[in-house]
């Protein structure tokens, strides 16, 4: 099964205040799970300023918001591929604690199995 992680960093988290120690960490993390076929895709995602489209009355509208609160706001993601929630469950908790290890221990993380779709 397919599984879908959102993370989401601490709203005063900056890109300079993510270590070399999480980056070092992180490399081969991803790799020994990408190589196991657990980890699918990974990345980061840039600010949300804008990119918002909307279908409000039939006419779809681009906006840049509003958004939920910053601390809600989607930083990144990673699908993994595992047997069960249990084992998802196990990469995510990986991940968090090379975050808490790292200096950054407010990382909010959402686990979700994906229902098919078409790169199922």
């Amino acid at each position: 099964m397919r599984y879908f992680m959102s993370i989401m960093p601490p709203a005063d988290l900056k890109p300079e205040d993510v270590s070399q120690g999480l980056m070092d960490a992180m490399a081969p993390w991803m790799e020994k799970h990408m190589a196991a076929g657990t980890l699918i895709s990974t990345g980061g995602l840039k600010d949300a300023e804008q990119g918002r489209l909307k279908g409000a009355t039939g006419t779809i509208i681009v906006t840049d918001g509003p958004f939920a609160e910053a601390k809600e706001v989607l930083g990144g993601y990673a699908v993994f591929e595992a047997p069960d929630l249990d084992a998802a469950t196990a990469l995510a908790r990986e991940f968090m604690r090379m975050h808490i290890e790292n200096g950054i221990p407010g990382l909010v993380l959402e686990l979700r199995e994906i229902a098919g779709g078409a790169n199922y």
